[in-house]
């Protein structure tokens, strides 16, 4: 299976962690954005760069089996951008599995209880339910 894995950019190890348990359990990422963290801010000073980063991430939400949402405490912007993509594509019956891992009372949003999206305290237990 191709997942997604989204979370704050401050969260990158955690998505690393998460990643690790991902091929260990025999599937494929769609995109691991953590490789390279060596432009994480100000991202209106590199236009070109960051209108690619952001097409990577958005493309790999569009091509993912299954999105992951990590909680965690850090702000995490992006993160609901690729929320707000994997619920379009859940509520049209494209996206296989969506999913929050974690307890997401410190960055609650409404969209965390929609329909679509399953909630895991877990990445294992998450893993498992595939």
């Amino acid at each position: 299976m191709l997942i997604y894995v989204a979370a704050p950019l401050e969260a990158a190890d955690l998505v690393r962690e998460a990643n690790a348990l991902i091929h260990e359990a025999g599937h494929e990422l769609a995109l691991d954005w953590t490789r390279d963290m060596s432009f994480v801010a100000k991202f209106s000073s590199q236009p070109e760069r960051s209108a690619a980063m952001a097409a990577g991430m958005i493309d790999a939400v569009l091509r993912a089996d299954a999105v992951a949402v990590l909680a965690t405490h850090h702000e995490g912007r992006g993160m609901f951008v690729e929320l707000g993509a994997a619920l379009a594509r859940a509520t049209q019956g494209s996206l296989a599995h969506l999913a929050t891992i974690g307890d997401i009372t410190a960055r609650e949003s409404v969209f965390h209880q929609h329909p679509s999206v399953e909630h895991f305290p877990t990445m294992t237990d998450w893993l498992g339910s595939l």
